[in-house]
This record gives C-alpha cells, structure tokens and sequence, in this order.
C-alpha cells in the first residue's frame, strides 16, 4: 500500500467499531492526523534496509510467558 492509497477516514470508521469506539464526525477529524502520523513512521520503518541475516523472530508470541507474569 501506498501513502497515496491509505484512506484514513475510512480506516477510522471500519476500525473504531471493532475496537468498541463510537465516533463522531469531531472524533474522527481529532484522530485523523494522528493515524496519519503513524502512517508515515510505518513507512519510514518499512523502508529501512534489514539484512536477512540479522532479523530473528519468534515463532509465537506468547505475552503470559513473560517475566513476572502470573499469566492470570
């Protein structure tokens, strides 16, 4: 996806339902330039150099392994 492909009201409006948000039209227009600022460090992320070599993830993650977790 392209930044000229990115429609951040309408992924506003798809995603702020599933997260259990009910906006209005000022709510949306408030968070917009937000998801639009996270949009151009994805980008930035996306586009810096990651020799394959040195990129190790981890099959699954778990968060109830971690240290000082009860897993409750």
């Amino acid at each position: 996806m392209t930044a000229s492909d990115f429609d951040a009201d309408a992924y506003i409006r798809a995603a702020a339902p599933m997260l259990g948000f009910d906006l209005d039209e000022e709510r949306i227009a408030a968070v917009k330039p937000f998801l639009l600022i996270a949009r151009e460090m994805a980008e930035l992320l996306e586009a810096a150099p990651v020799p394959e070599d040195t990129l190790n993830l981890a099959a699954v993650f778990d968060p109830s392994c971690g240290a000082g977790n009860d897993g409750a």
